[in-house]
């Protein structure tokens, strides 16, 4: 099984609206769409990279990139330059830090492990799923509004025998329910990759899993796909924006625009919203025609606006990607750069 490592919410102020507070963590972990995301295969003396074990993680995100057109996966042979960093460390399990989570956290120079042979069919469902959680989605037999009501004491009894897992390591992975104002998604999909496979007699309720348990999701689920294409459709085209001037941002919940921009002077710049939201900003400079991440800034959860300052060098080309998690409506929402 995929044990997670622990995960901590962003901190946002006690006395934050829910619906303010739902907007920013349903989106906090997601990346701007539009980003190239590089793994690199990680190798060590306590382990390696046989061909046969690449090609299926290859394959893995192949088939995420068809629901997801609007990430660009690219294999990267330097750890350096890679946000993904893939360990083949044998009996460490598998796992993955969720989405953009992977950039702060780090094990033995990994933030995604494989734990088993990858060649079998259970295998290959393991790579969709790791890969999954590095997207952005989290263990679906969590979800909160599964209404699952666990045998515990079996739980626990049976992934001690089958896995070694101690009572946290099967409550933080399997009984724990994520918490309501961050999940964005179905009422609950137990065909979904992300979820665990469970015996039958590991679940009380709801019917017909008391009896027939749930079974191996080998494939993505319909929702699995609706979801990735709700967060990364196909990437809309960058529109130019200009030095000293206002743009009008869209005000809708998870709503992302995309800027490019070329300056005629080497100066410092200063990128900035405007108006009452929660959003991000991401800086990228273009790299033989590929955008490499420079800066980026978040306001969320303050009454701040969301500012990066940097400088920005004469005919160089750079992207600049919004996001807004949350806005009040009541008043036009812009970017300004200066």
């Amino acid at each position: 099984m995929c044990a997670q490592p622990p995960s901590m919410a962003r901190p946002l102020p006690a006395d934050l609206a829910p619906g303010r507070a739902f907007a920013i963590r349903r989106s906090d972990n997601k990346w701007m769409n539009g980003t190239v995301l590089r793994y690199c295969f990680v190798v060590r003396e306590d382990w390696n990279w046989p061909e046969a074990q690449k090609a299926v993680v290859r394959a893995a995100f192949a088939q995420w990139k068809t629901v997801a057109p609007g990430l660009t996966f690219r294999e990267e042979p330097k750890e350096s330059e890679a946000e993904i960093l893939i360990g083949r460390w044998q009996g460490d399990g598998s796992w993955s830090w969720v989405g953009t989570a992977i950039l702060k956290n780090r094990d033995r120079d990994r933030n995604m492990n494989f734990g088993w042979d990858l060649t079998t069919a259970w295998g290959g469902a393991t790579a969709l799923h790791e890969i999954g959680h590095a997207l952005g989605l989290e263990h679906e037999h969590q979800n909160p509004l599964a209404g699952i009501v666990w045998d515990e004491e079996a739980v626990y009894a049976h992934h001690l025998a089958s896995d070694g897992w101690d009572r946290k390591t099967t409550y933080d992975n399997i009984i724990a329910k994520l918490p309501s104002n961050s999940v964005d998604g179905s009422a609950w999909d137990p065909a979904s990759v992300m979820h665990y496979p469970f015996r039958k007699g590991l679940i009380k309720a709801p019917a017909p899993y008391d009896v027939t348990g749930v079974g191996e999701n080998i494939v993505l689920s319909p929702t699995d796909r609706t979801w990735a294409g709700h967060w990364y459709p196909a990437l809309a085209p960058a529109a130019p924006i200009a030095a000293m001037s206002v743009t009008p941002l869209p005000a809708a919940a998870g709503a992302q625009r995309d800027f490019v921009f070329q300056p005629d002077a080497t100066r410092d710049y200063t990128i900035q919203t405007l108006g009452a939201s929660d959003a991000r900003i991401v800086l990228f400079e273009e790299r033989n025609g590929e955008p490499r991440h420079l800066a980026s800034a978040d306001d969320a959860g303050t009454s701040d606006n969301a500012a990066i300052r940097a400088k920005l060098i004469d005919g160089q080309r750079y992207v600049i990607r919004t996001r807004v998690a949350y806005a009040d409506g009541g008043e036009p929402l812009g970017l300004l750069l200066q």
